[in-house]
C-alpha cells in the first residue's frame, strides 16, 4: 500500500476538490435566475443546505457538539460575514455578469486574503507561496484587462464580496478546531437562510408556487452540492492548510467554470482567457509545495528537490 497522505496534501486536495465542484455554481445560479430573484435563490438554497447538514449531523450522531458554547461566537461571526453578506453580494452580482467573468473576478480573493490576514498577522506565507498567488492573479488580470472586460455593476459587486471571506474564514477555521464541519455549516446555513429570506421578502413579493416548482431542482442542487458538500471540502481544507494557500488553490475554479460554461451556456472563452491559464497553473505548482523526488539510474542518491532552489 502507498504512504498515507500528509495533512498538508489532504488540505490541498480538499481545496482543489472544492474548486472543481463549486465551479458549477455560477452556471446553476444563472439558470435559476429565469424563475427566482437572486435573494430568494440564495435564501432557499441556504435553507436546503441547512436540512442537508441536519441530516448529516443525525447520521453522524454529532448533535452534542451544539453544547460546545465556546464555538458559537466564531460560528456566528463567520455566518454574518460569509453566510449573509458574502452570499447576498455574490447572488446579486452573478445576475449582472457572465459565469466566466464571475468566477474570474473571484480570484481577487487571493489578494484580499494575503493583504488582510498578513496585515492582521494571523498567517505568514513563504516567498514561493506569495509568488504563486501573484502568478495566479496575473493570469486573472490578463483576462480582465487584455480581454477587454468592462467593469460593470455585477463585476464590481463580486469584487467587493471577495474582500469578506478572508476574515470570515479565519473565524470558521477557529470554530473547526472545536466542532465538526457539519455543525459549523448547519448553524451557518440555518441563520443565513432565515436572514436572507427576510431580506428577500422585504424587497420583493414571495414567489408563486409555479415559480418554486420550476426552480426546486436547481435550489436543491445549489443547496446540497454548492452550499453543502463543497463547504465541507473547504472547511476541511482550511483546517489543514493556511487560509491564504487554500484560497489561492481554489482559484483554479475559473478554469473549470469557463469549460463548463462553454458546453452548457455556450459562453466562448476569449483568447486572453486561455492565455491566463498558464500563470494560474504555475501559481498552483508553487503553492502546493510540489517537490519531485527522483533517483539517478545506478545510484542511490536523489536529485535535488525544488525546495532547495527556493531557500529564501
Amino acid at each position: 500500500m502507498g504512504n498515507p497522505l500528509t495533512k498538508t496534501r489532504q488540505g490541498e486536495l480538499c481545496a482543489l476538490g472544492q474548486a472543481f465542484s463549486y465551479s458549477f455554481f455560477p452556471i446553476a445560479a444563472i439558470l435559476v435566475y429565469s424563475q427566482l430573484s437572486p435573494l430568494y435563490t440564495a435564501a432557499f438554497s441556504t435553507l436546503a443546505a441547512a436540512l442537508f447538514f441536519a441530516a448529516l449531523l443525525t447520521l453522524q450522531k454529532k448533535w452534542h457538539e451544539f453544547k460546545i458554547k465556546s464555538a458559537h461566537i466564531n460560528i456566528l461571526v463567520a455566518t454574518l460575514i460569509i453566510g449573509v453578506a458574502f452570499y447576498a453580494l455574490i447572488f446579486i452580482g452573478i445576475q449582472k455578469t457572465t459565469a466566466g467573468n464571475a468566477s474570474i473576478m473571484s480570484l481577487m480573493e487571493v489578494f484580499f486574503s494575503m493583504f488582510i490576514l498578513r496585515l492582521w498577522k494571523k498567517e505568514f506565507l513563504t516567498k514561493p507561496h506569495i509568488l504563486g498567488a501573484i502568478l495566479m492573479v496575473m493570469g486573472a488580470s490578463m483576462v480582465l484587462f487584455q480581454g477587454g472586460l468592462q467593469i460593470n455593476s455585477g463585476n464590481a459587486i463580486i469584487l467587493a464580496a471577495t474582500a469578506l471571506p478572508p476574515i470570515g474564514n479565519y473565524f470558521a477555521q477557529k470554530a473547526r478546531q472545536q466542532v465538526s464541519s457539519f455543525m459549523i455549516m448547519f448553524i451557518r446555513s440555518l441563520i443565513s437562510g432565515v436572514f436572507l429570506l427576510l431580506l428577500a421578502r422585504a424587497f420583493s413579493p414571495f414567489p408563486s408556487s409555479s415559480e418554486l416548482a420550476h426552480s426546486v431542482i436547481y435550489i436543491v442542487l445549489i443547496g446540497v452540492i454548492f452550499m453543502g458538500l463543497t463547504k465541507i471540502f473547504w472547511l476541511e481544507a482550511i483546517h489543514r492548510i493556511p487560509i491564504t494557500k487554500a484560497i489561492a488553490l481554489e482559484s483554479v475554479g475559473p478554469l473549470f467554470t469557463m469549460t463548463f460554461a462553454y458546453f452548457i451556456l455556450h459562453e466562448i472563452p476569449a483568447a486572453w482567457q486561455m492565455l491566463g491559464i498558464l500563470p494560474i497553473f504555475a501559481g498552483i505548482w508553487l503553492l502546493t509545495d510540489f517537490k519531485p523526488t527522483l533517483r539517478w539510474k545506478g545510484s542511490s542518491s536523489k536529485m535535488p528537490t525544488m525546495g532547495k532552489w527556493w531557500n529564501w
